[in-house]
């Protein structure tokens, strides 16, 4: 690529980025985003769709290059990067980065079955997850607004991109094909939101994090063998800015700063990342006893505005688990009944009292924290009882962003709480231990290994 365009300047970049570049808050999130998803993935793993992917992976992708986390079974490297994208995405605890979306669930198990694949150490695998997430948040920022219009879904869109480079910088390659990886995985970008709709009905939801991750292994793959993509994969006449967002403008490129990563935040708790600062909310509420359930009249609930819109996410009647995840009512009644936001607690969605009490609910709009998104992703939750006494609630920021991080022992019995009792205490224990040097490993296929139960370890 002979003049300078926007996967240029990202292929430079990222070919001189060094582990040296990080901050030391970028190392640390890199060694709680690696602990997290591991933790998702194990979850995941434990339900049906988790053994239909591994499945799939195992008897329908067959190879000896990666291996199926807590499966055991090998893949190439697309097909256990897809089934652990996949599996890790289901229970809807992933990270959640407030500009590029869900980015973990498709760029862990894209250096993790390449780090394992090619004998990478905890230094080359960071470094590699990092500058992904520097391209998600850009890419993804350039788009977001419209995409969400259009009903597009930033996995598999813009999860490709940021998955083609970190695979390319995992494999080392130089600035031109790392920015011909970027140009190819542009045409591989796709996936609709259609799945909120049919919420309970369908997989996509979680497919379309393996897509992002399988696609942007093969991206680089292709690449490297010596395939070209377009120079204006990004910023031409027909590239990505001007197909899938307002137009062929380049988003200002200093915005690489290489700290994305440092701000990403996790989830607590399950369902929907939109819903969680009215978990926290409510949570808030209930620190001073719960209220008389009998007893209220009215529940208020305002955050911003794409906390309440599209229609989903102030969904009365739910159907299944799917839709209830989305909805804002539901959210609130849960938390009032039953203190959790787990998914067996979001599957007690339609008991009595729970449909009674979200029939109470009316969802507004906080002028205040919506100034402030997506820097902030706040609500408040009112409760009104019969008598007119209130109660209330409020968040600037849902648990696990930056200004409101877990702490070292939430993130270990969030950990905990998803593997539950597949692994024994001491593999546990070494897993822990294996996230807490990550740098320090010579070899990532160490943290995979641990991931499988020990009689059927590789």
């Amino acid at each position: 690529m002979s003049k300078q365009t926007a996967v240029s300047v990202i292929g430079e970049f990222a070919a001189e980025r060094r582990y040296s570049d990080l901050s030391e808050l970028t190392i640390i999130r890199a060694r709680q985003v690696l602990l997290d998803f591991v933790g998702t993935m194990i979850g995941g793993y434990q339900t049906r769709l988790g053994q239909l992917s591994a499945d799939y992976a195992a008897d329908m992708i067959a190879g000896d290059e990666a291996t199926i986390v807590a499966d055991g079974r090998r893949s190439t490297v697309e097909g256990a990067a897809w089934a652990n994208a996949t599996m890790g995405k289901f229970l809807g605890m992933d990270d959640s980065h407030r500009i590029g979306g869900h980015v973990a669930s498709q760029l862990v198990p894209v250096v993790l079955t390449l780090g394992e694949q090619l004998r990478l150490n905890g230094e080359e695998m960071i470094t590699a997850l990092a500058v992904g997430y520097d391209v998600m948040e850009l890419v993804h920022g350039a788009v977001d607004v419209w995409q969400r219009e259009r009903g597009l879904d930033h996995k598999g869109q813009a999860g490709t991109l940021g998955s083609a480079v970190a695979a390319a910088k995992a494999l080392d390659l130089p600035a031109g094909k790392i920015a011909h990886a970027l140009a190819l995985s542009m045409d591989m970008a796709c996936g609709t939101e259609q799945y909120v709709y049919d919420a309970g009905a369908c997989d996509t939801k979680d497919l379309l994090a393996g897509y992002g991750a399988r696609n942007g292994i093969h991206a680089a793959k292709l690449a490297d063998f010596g395939f070209r993509g377009p120079p204006g994969a990004l910023d031409g006449p027909y590239g990505y800015f001007h197909a899938f967002g307002p137009g062929r403008d380049s988003p200002a490129l200093d915005r690489l700063d290489g700290e994305a990563l440092a701000r990403t935040g996790f989830k607590p708790h399950a369902g929907c990342r939109h819903v969680h600062s009215c978990v926290d909310a409510t949570l808030e509420l209930l620190k001073s006893g719960r209220p008389d359930l009998d007893a209220i009249a009215s529940i208020e609930v305002d955050t911003y505005l794409e906390a309440i819109t599209p229609d989903f996410r102030v969904n009365y009647e739910p159907v299944n688990v799917g839709q209830a995840g989305f909805s804002l009512p539901v959210t609130v009644s849960v938390i009032l009944t039953r203190g959790n936001w787990f998914r067996e607690d979001i599957a007690s969605f339609d008991e009595p009292e729970q449909r009674r009490l979200r029939q109470l609910v009316k969802v507004g709009l906080d002028e205040k924290i919506q100034a402030g998104h997506p820097l902030t992703n706040g609500c408040e939750v009112r409760i009104i009882s019969k008598d007119g006494t209130l109660r209330k609630g409020r968040v600037e920021y849902a648990k696990g962003e930056p200004e409101n991080m877990l702490t070292d022992s939430e993130f270990e019995e969030k950990f905990r709480y998803l593997v539950g009792e597949m692994l024994p205490g001491e593999q546990i224990a070494m897993l822990l231990d294996c996230a807490e040097r990550l740098e320090q490993l010579a070899d990532v296929g160490e943290l995979v290994r641990l991931t499988v139960p020990q009689k059927v370890a590789v």
